[in-house]
């Protein structure tokens, strides 16, 4: 499954970019990576990124079954640009779908690393047998990933009205989008 690893692709500016599994030496480049997200981005993450030892955790069991982290870098100096999250509950009951979370750090937005980054996670995920693939956005702040997802066939499954508050207490609807994957054929 991840043979294919690293793999090339080149953003819209023509920088060369590896896309990779995430690797335990990868620590004190995924911390400069989420420093370069906007504090208001980092607020919505489920982990608090800013905690090293929160990092420390991802990196320490890295188990692909369970939790598939790939990053995006750049080839000349290896800095992280990017991170994908595929998430699998244990349960068997769930095992069919997974859950993701994407990340691109603002100087390599509009440049095709998230897009290349999500078609990826959409064939690794069908690789690994997997159904549905489910993503979370907060409505009003994360519109150009709600975009990419909707291109790339995800539909919203469901909206929970001023589910989630903002640093300064104001309510945004989180935004759950789901997209069907067919392995027995390939979207790719």
């Amino acid at each position: 499954m991840l043979e294919d690893y690293p793999r090339e692709i080149v953003t819209k500016d023509g920088v060369p970019v590896l896309l990779r599994p995430l690797k335990k030496e990868d620590e004190q480049r995924l911390n400069e990576f989420f420093a370069r997200i906007p504090e208001e981005e980092r607020w919505f993450l489920r982990d608090n990124v800013d905690e090293p030892e929160v990092l420390r955790e991802w990196i320490k069991d890295l188990d692909f079954a369970r939790v598939l982290p790939m990053v995006a870098v750049t080839e000349e100096d290896d800095t992280v640009i990017g991170n994908v999250r595929l998430y699998r509950r244990p349960a068997a009951c769930m095992n069919h779908i997974a859950h993701l979370r994407i990340m691109v750090d603002p100087g390599f937005r509009h440049q095709r690393v998230g897009t290349w980054m999500l078609v990826d996670i959409i064939k690794l995920a069908m690789d690994m047998g997997i159904e549905k693939l489910v993503a979370e956005f907060v409505a009003g702040v994360e519109q150009a990933a709600i975009n990419a997802a909707h291109k790339l066939d995800f539909f919203e499954q469901a909206v929970l009205k001023e589910y989630v508050k903002d640093p300064r207490g104001g309510h945004h609807d989180l935004i759950i989008m789901v997209k069907n994957l067919h392995p027995e054929w390939s979207d790719f």
